[in-house]
């Protein structure tokens, strides 16, 4: 295949991506360049993309969207990234149950958090909520919980909140 068609397949797969996806994938990004920056969390692991796994769907992608070490904790600890526009009935949902009972699993080893941006855009959420999976009991959530988890939307976290998060 030649780089003409495959330039035209990727534009055209882009194009037809679904919106969770795409809104999903901006999430992602602003978790990784705003919340967990290069100079402060190394990336160890990504989950892979839509374009990946609607060809084969690749087991790791069950895992939480990023791996993360502190440089300076040396701690490491999943993230898992979701983005919503807003509350429905006055509640959040924000995953399915197997999905709270698989990184449920995995906090056992490593922390999982659970990073929600509500309102506004993903690439620039009005609301930043940082929430421990140990402390999450049920994926429909209300805004009293969530508040008691919420973080300002532009900064990065810091190793010092997150030292807190994590205990």
């Amino acid at each position: 295949m030649n780089v003409l068609v495959r330039t035209l397949k990727a534009a055209w797969e882009e194009a037809n991506k679904p919106a969770g996806f795409v809104k999903g994938d901006e999430f992602e990004q602003y978790v990784r360049v705003t919340l967990f920056p290069r100079g402060s969390y190394e990336l160890l692991s990504k989950t892979h993309d839509y374009k990946d796994n609607k060809a084969d769907f690749i087991k790791s992608s069950k895992q939480p969207d990023f791996k993360f070490k502190s440089v300076k904790l040396g701690t490491e600890f999943f993230v898992e990234a979701k983005y919503r526009s807003g509350f429905q009935d006055q509640v959040l949902e924000w995953g399915k149950y197997f999905q709270l009972k698989r990184y449920q699993a995995i906090d056992v080893v490593t922390p999982v958090l659970i990073v929600i941006g509500l309102g506004g855009r993903p690439t620039a959420p009005e609301k930043v909520f940082l929430i421990p999976v140990k402390h999450i009991k049920f994926v429909r959530l209300y805004p009293g919980f969530l508040e008691k988890y919420r973080v300002a939307p532009g900064d990065s976290i810091s190793e010092k909140l997150l030292k807190r998060i994590l205990v």
